[in-house]
């Protein structure tokens, strides 16, 4: 059974919230989506296309000090 795996982001620029196991992209790298899917063992075909994409102009937006934490939701 395939599940859609919804991605979802947040600009962060304090690095004292960097706590717990959580995927950061920092200002001047793009979103890995295989490396996104490996980290958390998800299947790369799942993700949400259209998240990918929204995760990587995100991430390509990103100023000096900020990084984008990324989530994931598992929708079935």
């Amino acid at each position: 059974m395939m599940s859609t795996v919804n991605l979802t982001y947040t600009v962060v620029t304090n690095p004292d919230s960097f706590v717990g196991f959580k995927y950061y992209v920092k200002a001047g790298d793009a979103f890995d989506a295989d490396d996104f899917a490996e980290s958390y063992k998800l299947n790369r075909a799942d993700l949400d296309a259209d998240d990918v994409l929204a995760t990587r102009d995100a991430a390509a937006k990103l100023m000096v000090g900020e990084w984008l934490t990324v989530f994931h939701s598992i929708a079935a």
